[in-house]
């Protein structure tokens, strides 16, 4: 899953908020949300002032704090390596903790239904991705195999529409392949043209590096929540309530429809609520009425140079060549919107902030905070389920 800059409104930003589940910030400051009153007058007619009183944001002292490289760290990175990096078995028996790389087609008393398909899909059996029925069938193959697998889903399964019904699965293998404990010098050698001790000080530095970047993503958060946190909404304009209401809304509907549950099925199992996703909205509105206001009070137009310059750069880390790629790839101009906000208050910032330099951080690398290491991550905030949509749809 690639993860994006844009679309960031579900990351860093909105880990205020995100969409996320359970308890979340009232988005009003000092006051309750639930006192604060929601106007049918807009930010463009009434103005920001009269929407938020914006917190102090220069002048903000802050610390830069790098984690050292934990041997869980290296241990993580080079355990990704070795099971991207596998080795072929094709003659081989599949047997537990192999992974299986296959097509495979499901159906339900001779129909197709949602996530039943799949082709050249990856599985490292006894990781729990599929069901257990499903992976005991595979133990025993070999690459070239066409196998039958019956799955019958337990009455109380999560999807009600396959629950207490039997699937049958056409599978064919393409690939048998397994994970080395360990790095070998020949393994390092084919996949990375090092010895082992070059490809472990390699790995140590890659995580080190990984270590600054975030270090620098929490200075950025850490920059927002204080002017965040101590401005206060004066009144929520109700069309961006019901903007980034229904922005939730389909953000949610759209990934109980990749995990095959009802919409109110995912609510339940996200533990997201109606009155959550009510608050997150006001946490969105808040976000973008202080990013506003900063951008305001420092000249920077919507849609000016400065705004378009930022706009573009987050474009293209994110891979996207331009906005209406990004678009195309279903980011909503809202979310693309907030985001280059958020990134340009955030700047600004950063800029005027007092910032002291934790151990482990270079005197190079203090003097600025590079837009790579600022780059953000998706989803956490978002609060992506955390295995792929593909490997929740095979399960059904």
């Amino acid at each position: 899953m690639n993860k994006k800059i844009i679309s960031l409104v579900m990351v860093a930003v909105l880990g205020l908020c995100g969409c996320g589940s359970g308890g979340n910030k009232t988005g009003a400051g000092k006051d309750s949300g639930d006192n604060v009153p929601v106007t049918s007058s807009t930010v463009e007619s009434a103005g920001l002032d009269s929407f938020i009183e914006l917190a102090n944001y220069k002048g903000l002292e802050l610390t830069r704090k790098v984690s050292e490289v934990t041997e869980d760290q290296l241990f993580d990175a080079i355990d990704e390596d070795l099971n991207h990096y596998r080795i072929d078995v094709p003659d081989m028996e599949i047997d537990n903790l192999f992974w299986v790389t296959m097509d495979f087609e499901g159906k339900i008393d001779g129909e197709d239904f949602v996530g039943s398909s799949d082709s050249n899909y990856e599985l490292k059996l006894g990781q729990g991705t599929f069901p257990d029925e499903f992976e005991r069938q595979l133990i025993g193959h070999k690459k070239g195999d066409h196998v039958k697998i019956t799955v019958t889903f337990p009455d109380d399964y999560e999807n009600k529409d396959i629950a207490g019904k039997t699937a049958e699965y056409d599978v064919d293998i393409t690939r048998v392949s397994v994970a080395l404990g360990e790095p070998t010098e020949d393994w390092t050698r084919m996949y990375f043209s090092e010895n082992v001790d070059e490809y472990m000080e390699g790995k140590r530095q890659e995580v080190a590096e990984n270590n600054e970047k975030q270090a620098d993503e929490q200075l950025r958060t850490d920059g927002w929540y204080q002017v965040f946190d101590n401005s206060t909404v004066l009144q929520y304009p109700e069309d961006m309530l019901a903007t980034w209401t229904k922005y939730c809304e389909d953000t949610y509907a759209r990934y109980a429809k990749s995990y095959n549950l009802s919409y109110e099925d995912f609510l339940t199992e996200y533990g997201a609520s109606e009155t959550s996703i009510a608050n997150n909205a006001k946490d969105f509105a808040k976000t973008y009425l202080v990013a506003s206001a900063i951008l305001e009070n420092e000249g920077i137009l919507p849609a000016g140079e400065q705004y378009n310059t930022r706009k573009n750069e987050l474009l293209a880390g994110s891979g996207y060549a331009s906005e209406e790629a990004a678009v195309a790839a279903g980011i909503s101009q809202e979310n693309i919107d907030m985001t280059v906000r958020y990134y340009l208050a955030t700047d600004i910032i950063l800029e005027n902030a007092s910032v002291t330099y934790g151990e482990g951080t270079s005197s190079e690398e203090a003097e600025t905070v590079s837009e790579e290491e600022a780059a953000v991550e998706e989803p956490a905030a978002e609060e992506e389920p955390s295995e792929e949509t593909s490997e929740e749809n095979a399960e059904e």
